[in-house]
C-alpha cells in the first residue's frame, strides 16, 4: 500500500540541488524552509548534494545531509555512490530543486516518485540546455512552480505536464527573523558604522539585480546614509568603480555572503530591493518578517503576482522601473528621484512608515509563513504519490493551486 498522510510513517523525501553553498540561492533556502517546517511525524527529509562539499544546511541538518561530490555528469564513481547514499535512505519521494539530469540516469531501475521544483528565472537558454529540459516530462512524474507565472512558463516551455504541475508559494520561517540580534552586534559582526543610516541589499552581484541603481540612488540621499551590498558576484569591482565616479565610495560597504542573514537585516534601516526580474524575492518576505521598510523599483516578478502577491501597495514602497528589461541602462532620473524622496521622508519621520511596517509584518506572517508553504507542498507528496491530480484552484490559506 503506497505511504500517504494517513499512513503509520512518515512520507521519506530526499531533496536533491547542485551544491549547499549561498551562491546557490533561494532554491536551497526554499529547501531549508521546508525541511525545518515539516512535522517529522508526518515527513522525513532528507537531502543529496551533487557537488561540492557541506555549507549551511549540512551545519543544520548534519547526519540528514549526503554530498556526492561528482567531478561532473560524466564521473561514474559518483553516479555508484548517489544510487548506493539513496539505497540507504530509500525515499518515497526524491524533490529535485535543481535537475541534475545525469542522476535519473544513475538511478534507472529504482521506483522512486520524483518531483521537479521549478523555482526561476529561466530567461534565454541554450539549445542543448533547452532539448535537456524538454526531457523532464519524461523523467519526472510531478512538478511543484512557485508562482502560476513560472507554472504557465515551464507548461509552455513543455518542461512539464498541466495534469501534474502545482503552485506551491514560497515561505519563510517567520518565528527566526522575529528574533534578531542586536542593531549594534549585527553592524559590528558586518564592519558597518553604527551611527549612519544604512539601506541594505541581500543579492548576489550580478547586473539583473539592478546593484548599480543603488549606488545612484545613494548620492540623492543625504550624508548619513550609506549602502550596505549583502552577497558576492561578477559585478563587485564594476560597483567599486562606479561608486568611486560618482563620490560615494566611502558610503558603501560589501559584506559578502552572510550566512546568518539575520544579521545583515538587523543591521539595515531599509532594504533596497532593484532586481530587473525576480521569480519571487525571498528577500522581501524576510526583511518584512524582520519589520525592516522596504523601498523598490518595480519590474518582472511574482513578488506582485495578481492572484497572491507579496508586495502590495500597504507594505512597501515601489515605483515602476521605466525600462525593466534594460539590465543596462541606468534607471531614469525622475523615478530614481521619487524613490530617493520617499527614503528621505523615513529618515526624516520613520514613525510615518510604522502603518506600512506594521502591514508588512502581519501580510507575511499571515500568507507566507513556512508552515503553510509546507502544509501545501505536503498535499503535494500526497498526490503524487497516490495519484490524484494537481489542485487547480487557490487554496487561501496561502500556498498551493
Amino acid at each position: 500500500m503506497p505511504v500517504s498522510l494517513t499512513s503509520n510513517r512518515p512520507i521519506r523525501v530526499a531533496m536533491v540541488n547542485y551544491y549547499d553553498a549561498l551562491h546557490v540561492g533561494g532554491s536551497l533556502r526554499v529547501m531549508e524552509t521546508l525541511a525545518g517546517a515539516f512535522d517529522p511525524r508526518r515527513v522525513e527529509a532528507h537531502f543529496v548534494f551533487a557537488y561540492g562539499d557541506p555549507g549551511p544546511v549540512g551545519s543544520r541538518f548534519g547526519e540528514r545531509c549526503r554530498y556526492v561530490r561528482a567531478d561532473g555528469p560524466t564521473d561514474l564513481f559518483a553516479a555508484a555512490r548517489a544510487r548506493r547514499m539513496l539505497s540507504e535512505v530509500e525515499p518515497d519521494i526524491l524533490h529535485f530543486h535543481a535537475p541534475v539530469f545525469w542522476l535519473h540516469a544513475a538511478l534507472a531501475g529504482k521506483r522512486y516518485r520524483k518531483l521537479m521544483h521549478f523555482h526561476g528565472p529561466f530567461g534565454d537558454v541554450t539549445y542543448n540546455r533547452v532539448n535537456a529540459w524538454s526531457t523532464l516530462p519524461l523523467l519526472i512524474d510531478g512538478a511543484a512552480c512557485i508562482t502560476k507565472g513560472i507554472r504557465d512558463q515551464v507548461v509552455a516551455n513543455g518542461w512539464t505536464r498541466p495534469e501534474r504541475t502545482s503552485v506551491v508559494y514560497n515561505g519563510i520561517d517567520c518565528s527566526r527573523f522575529s528574533n534578531l540580534p542586536s542593531r549594534h552586534e549585527a553592524r559590528a559582526r558586518l564592519g558597518i558604522p553604527q551611527d549612519c543610516l544604512v539601506a541594505g541589499s541581500v543579492c548576489r552581484l550580478a547586473r539583473y539585480k539592478g546593484c548599480d541603481d543603488a549606488i545612484r540612488i545613494l548620492t540623492r540621499l543625504g550624508p548619513e546614509w550609506v549602502v550596505m551590498f549583502c552577497g558576492e558576484g561578477p559585478m563587485r569591482s564594476e560597483l567599486e568603480a562606479l561608486a568611486e565616479a560618482e563620490g560615494v565610495r566611502d558610503r558603501i560597504y560589501f559584506t559578502g555572503g552572510v550566512e546568518d542573514v539575520r544579521y545583515a537585516y538587523a543591521a539595515m534601516d531599509a532594504l533596497l530591493f532593484l532586481s530587473h526580474v525576480e521569480p519571487f524575492g525571498l528577500v522581501l518576505a524576510e526583511a518584512m518578517a524582520s519589520r525592516v521598510p522596504v523601498f523598490g523599483l518595480a519590474a518582472e516578478g511574482g513578488y506582485a503576482e495578481p492572484d497572491y502577491p507579496l508586495v502590495t501597495g500597504s507594505n512597501s514602497v515601489f515605483f515602476e522601473r521605466r525600462n525593466p528589461h534594460d539590465e543596462t541602462a541606468p534607471e531614469s532620473t525622475d523615478v530614481l528621484d521619487r524613490l530617493a524622496r520617499e527614503m528621505c521622508r523615513f529618515a526624516q519621520a520613520p514613525t510615518m512608515f510604522n502603518r506600512m511596517v506594521d502591514s508588512a509584518f502581519q501580510w507575511v506572517s499571515s500568507r507566507f509563513d513556512g508552515s503553510r508553504q509546507s502544509e501545501a507542498m505536503l498535499t503535494v507528496y500526497d498526490r503524487l504519490l497516490n495519484g490524484a491530480a494537481p489542485a487547480t484552484a487557490a487554496m487561501r490559506q496561502g500556498a498551493l493551486s
